[in-house]
């Protein structure tokens, strides 16, 4: 059967999500490399570290469609409940809309981002079978809550006891007020490590590496 044309947008879209909303939020980062950026980051290291823990202790079957589906080559051993790419999509897209984006131009770019994420959870639930439904809405809502309680309690109103206080006196430097370059590659380690199924890549590898063994 002969796949549409908004079939293939929402594979190209739920194919790309990881990758491009990582390297996206990292250059975010790289290029104003302020205190709230950077504790904007910290708080998507947590939810994502967060929608893991979850996972294992909830140990919700996927979908049983997804062993079926060749189309995804790497497929997830781990539980579907939360979905891991809604909290995060439902995170970052709340605290970039809420703490970065001028309030001007809240609304559009709120949509904009709520349409993004449509897109890439339909793939994930309609043609890759890698969550259900309910996984992705509780993993939606999940990622906004916290979302929203880290941009009270993290970042703040600037005082003492928020992270966004602990990162201006820690992470940045105090003449500059700005994240040094050379420590860049910290958070892409740390992103690699946590957002990009590492685990789950080193799983399959050695998987396969038993196979060839027998």
């Amino acid at each position: 059967m002969k796949t549409s044309a908004f079939d293939q947008i929402t594979t190209a879209v739920g194919k790309s999500t990881s990758t491009l909303v990582s390297a996206s939020f990292f250059f975010l980062l790289a290029y104003q490399r302020d205190a709230v950026i950077l504790t904007l980051w910290i708080g998507s290291i947590l939810n994502a570290v967060l929608s893991k823990v979850v996972k294992k202790i909830l140990n919700h079957e996927r979908p049983a469609a997804l062993q079926d589906n060749d189309k995804v080559k790497l497929k997830p051993s781990d539980g579907g409940m939360p979905s891991s790419h809604a909290m995060s999509l439902g995170f970052i897209g709340t605290v970039i809309t809420e703490g970065v984006i001028p309030l001007e131009y809240r609304f559009v770019a709120g949509l904009a981002m709520a349409m993004y994420a449509a897109f890439a959870l339909r793939y994930r639930v309609s043609l890759a079978h890698l969550h259900t439904s309910e996984q992705v809405t509780v993993g939606l809502v999940l990622g906004v809550g916290n979302a929203l309680a880290w941009l009270k309690f993290g970042v703040g109103d600037g005082n003492a006891r928020s992270v966004l206080s602990w990162v201006q006196n820690n992470l940045v430097s105090a003449e500059t007020g700005l994240f040094p370059y050379s420590a860049l590659a910290v958070p892409v380690v740390i992103g690699i490590l946590v957002v990009g199924s590492f685990e789950r890549r080193i799983a399959l590898w050695m998987k396969n590496r038993g196979t060839k063994d027998d």
